[in-house]
């Protein structure tokens, strides 16, 4: 009898063993060493852009202009070649940009659909969101379906400074316009602009959206070193043939709204390579110059001007500085 129950107290604990064995690995299961150790997530990467080198800009000793003689409320006159900025009234206030934003909105375009090969492509096609801008603003006059090379919008922006362009640029290159203006930010910073924000891809008046004279002059800088964009930049007429949302051939003559590169016009400066003009009721009137002389690039920056003072100030620049 004895060793009838010894053998069921054996076959017991036998039976037992696995479920004992499951029951602690179960128990370390749920409370290993490692559940006290935080999770290691990669780290986000940010946009790369090109390297454009920046250099150091130094103040000159000599004085061009006294600020008594500049009418415009900011300004900076750079000679970029030699680093060395001429000429510094107010350029580090705060002030509004209004459409010479547009010229890091091309830069950022320009830059992806160079690196792409795709500056001749037809791959640009309005979308209603593409067309989501203030009722007041300056259009370049792009319907729905419209399709354009990134070429064609480069020209619609910076010549006839269309808000709908530049909006068809920033959706181009990071798919929405709001991505866009994070791209734009996070440019700004590895350009070393240290005074400058933005909330959209054309300068569309917002209190949030400011820059200063010196970073406008750096950004118009990165712009020039692409020979491509000056050329965009200093033309005065051009001519646009795509298609429209059914496959229609339109054709658009696009103006440059800057005269200093129109020969015809009494503003026309042969020192003007490229140029970017600026309007809206908060900002007063913006001006972006980009100037050759002897060899060397200079780069003219003019903000808060009433009417009438920005090409007088531009004539008066030159004086002083190319004589």
């Amino acid at each position: 009898m004895r060793r009838m129950i010894a053998a069921v107290v054996l076959l017991g604990i036998i039976a037992l063993i696995p479920t004992l064995v499951g029951f602690k690995q179960d128990k370390e299961a749920m409370t290993p060493a490692e559940a006290s150790i935080p999770k290691v997530e990669p780290m986000k990467q940010g946009p790369v852009f090109p390297e454009i080198d920046m250099g150091s800009w130094r103040p000159s000793e000599a004085t061009l202009l006294s600020n008594e003689e500049i009418p415009v409320g900011a300004l900076t006159f750079v000679n970029v070649t030699n680093q060395e900025i001429l000429i510094d009234k107010n350029a580090n206030n705060r002030v509004f940009p209004a459409s010479t934003t547009k010229l890091m909105t091309a830069l950022l375009a320009y830059e992806k659909a160079s690196a792409a090969n795709e500056l001749d492509q037809p791959i640009i096609t309005i979308q209603q969101s593409t067309l989501d801008i203030p009722w007041d603003s300056h259009i370049a006059h792009l319907a729905i379906g419209d399709a354009l090379t990134v070429r064609q919008a480069l020209y619609a922006t910076l010549l006839e400074s269309g808000n709908d362009a530049a909006n068809s640029l920033a959706e181009y290159t990071s798919g929405s316009t709001e991505a866009f203006v994070q791209l734009m930010n996070d440019r700004a910073k590895v350009l070393g602009l240290t005074g400058t924000h933005f909330v959209n891809a054309h300068g569309y008046s917002d209190p949030n959206h400011y820059t200063t004279a010196n970073d406008m002059a750096k950004i118009a800088f990165a712009f020039s070193t692409y020979p491509e964009l000056i050329e965009i930049a200093g033309t005065y007429e051009f001519k646009a043939e795509f298609k429209d949302k059914d496959g229609n051939g339109k054709r658009r003559w696009w103006y440059h709204l800057g005269s200093s590169v129109n020969e015809r016009s009494v503003n026309y400066s042969k020192f003007v390579t490229a140029t970017k003009t600026g309007y809206t009721d908060e900002s007063g009137y913006t001006m972006v110059f980009i100037m050759k002389h002897n060899s060397e690039t200079y780069i003219l920056v003019s903000m808060e001007a009433k009417s009438g003072q920005t090409f007088p100030t531009m004539r008066l620049v030159e004086e002083k500085a190319f004589k």
